[in-house]
C-alpha cells in the first residue's frame, strides 16, 4: 500500500513538471502605449532589474531616457548617442553604454557609466577611433570588459557587493570576440571559443538568467539556443534580438520582413527552450511590433514598433 501512495505521488510530480514544462502563454488583452513622443522615433526599450523602470532611446540611438512604473514619469538621462547596445546594472542604479560622437566626421566611442539619479556620467575609458564591441557588466558588475582588437580589456566599475549578496570568485563572462561566441573568465582575461559552427559570425547573444544557456543569432542565418559549454543546439528558426524570460524557460524574439531599409512587417514571438512552442504574441495587432524585452515578473513583454514610435506594453500569461 505504502508502494502504490509513493509510485502515484511520483507519478503526479512528473505529470505536473510535465505540464509545466510545456505550459503555454497566451496574451492578456491589448498592448498599451506606455511611452509615446511627437518629436521622435523611441525604441529598444529595456527592463530594469527591479521591474519598476524601462530604460529607452530614441532614432539613432540618441538619447537614454528612463520611465518609472510606480509614477508615470519620464526623465532624461543623457542627450548622448548612447542607445546601442546598452545595459542595466543588477542594482537597477545604473546604465552601461558605449558612446558615440563624431570629430572630423569620424566616430569614436567611450565606455560610460550613466547613474539614474543626478549625477555626472562616469567615462570608463576615452574616447577612441575604434571600439567594435560592447562593454559587458560581469564579476557582480565590479568590473565591466570589452573587446578590443581580439582583446580583452577589464576595467573596475566602482560598484560594491551589495550587503547580504555572495562575490562572485572567476566569474565566467560570454562575449563575441571576432563574431564568434567566447567565455572567459574575471580575472584572468582569457577566453576559450564555444562556437557551435565555423564560419558563421555571430551577433545578440544573451545569457539567460539562470546561467545556464546562451541565445544568439548567426549573421544572415537563424536564432539558436545552447548551453554554456557549447552542447544542447537548438535552432529557433528565422528570428531576431532574442531576450530570456525570467525563468529562463523562453526565448522572446522579433520575426520581421524589410524591403532593405525599414521594417514592413514584424512581430513578436515567444520560444520554448524545452518545447517546440512558438506563440506569435502580437498576431493580434496591427503594429509593427520589434525590439521585445520581458519583465522581470515574467508577466510583461515591452517592444518598440518603428512605425508609431511608442513604446508598448503587453500583459501576458502563462498557462
Amino acid at each position: 500500500m505504502k508502494y502504490i501512495t509513493k509510485l502515484t505521488f511520483t507519478l503526479t510530480v512528473f505529470a505536473f513538471l510535465a505540464l509545466q514544462a510545456n505550459a503555454q502563454i497566451s496574451v492578456v488583452g491589448e498592448p498599451e502605449v506606455l511611452v509615446s513622443s511627437s518629436d521622435s522615433e523611441l525604441m529598444n526599450p529595456k527592463w530594469a532589474p527591479n521591474g519598476q523602470l524601462i530604460a529607452y532611446t530614441s532614432a539613432r540611438n540618441s538619447g537614454l531616457w528612463v520611465f518609472d512604473l510606480s509614477t508615470n514619469q519620464t526623465k532624461q538621462i543623457t542627450s548622448e548617442t548612447a542607445g546601442f547596445g546598452y545595459s542595466w546594472s543588477s542594482d537597477s542604479k545604473s546604465i552601461l553604454s558605449r558612446v558615440s560622437e563624431y570629430e572630423d566626421r569620424r566616430r569614436k566611442h567611450a565606455v560610460t557609466v550613466y547613474d539614474i539619479e543626478p549625477g555626472t556620467p562616469e567615462r570608463i575609458t576615452e574616447f577612441r577611433n575604434r571600439m567594435t564591441a560592447v562593454p559587458k557588466w560581469t564579476n557582480s558588475d565590479q568590473h565591466i570588459v570589452l573587446i578590443t582588437d581580439d582583446n580583452i580589456e577589464s576595467f573596475k566599475s566602482g560598484k560594491e557587493i551589495a550587503p547580504g549578496a555572495q562575490k562572485a570568485v572567476n566569474q565566467r563572462f560570454y562575449v563575441l570576440k571576432s563574431g564568434s561566441i567566447a567565455t572567459g573568465r574575471i580575472p584572468e582575461n582569457s577566453t576559450s571559443d564555444i562556437s557551435p559552427f565555423e564560419d558563421a559570425q555571430y551577433i545578440n547573444l544573451e545569457l539567460s538568467p539562470d546561467g545556464s544557456k546562451l541565445a544568439f543569432e548567426v549573421y544572415g542565418g537563424n536564432l539558436y539556443v545552447m548551453n554554456i559549454d557549447g552542447t544542447g543546439l537548438k535552432d529557433l528558426g528565422r528570428a531576431n534580438r532574442p531576450r530570456w524570460s525570467p525563468d529562463s524557460e523562453y526565448v522572446v524574439a522579433m520575426i520581421a520582413k524589410d524591403d532593405g531599409y525599414s521594417y514592413s512587417e514584424s512581430d513578436v514571438y515567444a520560444f520554448g527552450v524545452n518545447n517546440d512552442a512558438r506563440i506569435n504574441l502580437t498576431e493580434n495587432t496591427n503594429l509593427v511590433a520589434t525590439n521585445p524585452d520581458w519583465s522581470p515578473d515574467g508577466n510583461r513583454i515591452v517592444f518598440d514598433s518603428p512605425e508609431t514610435g511608442n513604446i508598448y506594453l503587453l500583459t501576458i500569461n502563462k498557462q
